[in-house]
């Protein structure tokens, strides 16, 4: 089964909300879904179903890069990193997932468990 296979409900429930977006294949054969979704819930729904079909969002082989049409000044927040943070902690705080932050921080982000003090973290709104 190909990972754009096993994403296929994701990306038919994408269809169905009014999400658009585009496929891109990255690093290590991972599917990349870069798109905009009409409202927050649409929004929550495809993060819902992902989470639905990799719970703990551990196979890494997707990216779901989505944002919301109706986010004001591009969608993105900053968030820096302290003492004690994790991205589980910091996606609550936000009301995300953390895998959200982790999709948006890959460039400077390794490992989804060793984030420092003093890190400027992309966070999706």
């Amino acid at each position: 089964m190909s990972v754009q296979e096993k994403y296929q409900s994701l990306l038919e429930l994408a269809n169905a909300n009014g999400t658009t977006y585009e496929l891109a294949e990255g690093d290590g054969g991972t599917l990349v879904v870069t798109g905009t979704a009409p409202s927050a819930e649409a929004k929550q729904a495809l993060w819902d179903e992902y989470e639905r079909l990799d719970p703990d969002f551990r196979a890494g082989d997707l990216i779901l890069n989505i944002s919301t049409g109706d986010a004001a000044g591009g969608g993105m927040h900053t968030h820096t990193v302290e003492s004690g943070d994790s991205l589980s902690k910091i996606a609550k705080e936000y009301g995300i997932q953390w895998k959200a932050i982790w999709d948006h921080n890959r460039d400077i982000l390794k490992d989804p468990d060793k984030i420092y003090p003093g890190q400027e973290l992309k966070i999706p709104m």
